[in-house]
């Protein structure tokens, strides 16, 4: 049975150990029934969401490509499937050219699979400056870059680019195109999930908090994330938002207690081992604020009780710098 009110720091194959896989919570039925499924011959989901925009996925990472008048536009490929991202455009618009690649951001996860489309001519390869360097494998190298924001129309279709901030180390870029609805965000949310450890990661979680403001400021439809086998919708940033905000003020409210439980932690090791009191505190303040969030998500999002406990200390470490 599970035990979604008590996460571990170590998970365990073993079907009788304190740890054990079986003891957390399966993904939630309404997930799973949202799941894409593979339909092509090449191991991908292919979808198309709106009129010449098409949804790819493994089922782990996800792209999209656009059809358009002048040729298609490509927006990210990841390693695990680049070579047949290529595959089922060349199958889905066999006489159209590839003309644009876009990378939402430089790492290797996400656009490690763009070499596949190295050596199509004339490629025009679009970033936000700086996001390659240092360049990773199999990333392509720009030949156009941006600061802040490049609208671009291709066959008649207009995609916006916006640089921001909610994962990456320099800049995320949000791909936004107006008339299909469509906006990309990699690395922000996981659609009937909870996010990913340290909230997907993020090398600044103020803001990741702040960007949900942001990508709600657009007109959307479709919201995709990068991660797991479902679009998102806006229900979904929603949803996210209120988790991550959940999580944030459960630990602000805890804070409260920090200095106390320091204090017992000192006591208890007779003011002789500061940093172990101090782990003692954070790690009371983590599990007491994870345990909540559980209780009271476990039902709404999957793998609650998987990752709480990472996004609870996420916070807890801004919290006592802030």
């Amino acid at each position: 049975a599970a035990q979604p009110h008590n996460p571990a720091n170590t998970i365990s194959l073993e079907t009788d150990h304190v740890n054990s896989f079986r003891n957390f919570a399966p993904e939630l039925p309404e997930m799973r029934a949202r799941a894409a499924k593979i339909n092509t011959d090449v191991g991908l989901h292919v979808s198309e969401i709106e009129p010449g925009l098409f949804f790819v996925t493994d089922l782990v990472y996800q792209s999209a490509f656009i059809v358009t008048d002048d040729g298609i536009v490509v927006l990210d490929a990841p390693p695990s499937f680049g070579p047949n991202l290529r595959k089922v455009i060349e199958q889905t618009a066999p006489e159209k050219p590839i003309t644009h690649f876009i990378l939402s951001h430089g790492h290797r996860d996400h656009n490690g699979g763009g070499h596949t489309f190295g050596d199509v001519p004339n490629l025009e390869v679009v970033a936000a400056a700086g996001v390659t360097e240092p360049a990773l494998e199999g990333v392509l190298t720009p030949t156009r870059t941006f600061v802040e924001s490049l609208d671009l129309t291709v066959g008649g279709v207009e995609i916006e680019l916006q640089t921001t901030r909610f994962h990456t180390e320099n800049a995320d870029v949000m791909i936004y195109l107006p008339r299909e609805k469509f906006l990309m965000a990699i690395d922000s949310i996981t659609p009937g999930e909870v996010p990913f450890m340290n909230f997907g990661a993020t090398t600044d979680v103020n803001a990741y908090f702040q960007s949900f403001d942001t990508f709600l400021a657009y007109d959307f439809n479709h919201f995709l994330s990068g991660h797991v086998s479902v679009l998102g919708n806006r229900q979904d940033v929603i949803t996210a938002r209120d988790y991550a905000f959940d999580v944030r003020d459960t630990v602000f409210g805890l804070m409260r207690n920090f200095d106390n439980l320091v204090m017992e932690g000192l006591q208890a090791v007779e003011f002789q081992n500061a940093n172990l009191a101090y782990r003692y505190a954070m790690e009371g303040i983590r599990d007491d604020c994870a345990s909540q969030i559980i209780d009271r998500w476990d039902t709404t999002l999957s793998v609650a009780d998987l990752w709480a406990d990472s996004h609870c200390e996420t916070a807890l470490l801004y919290a006592i710098m802030h």
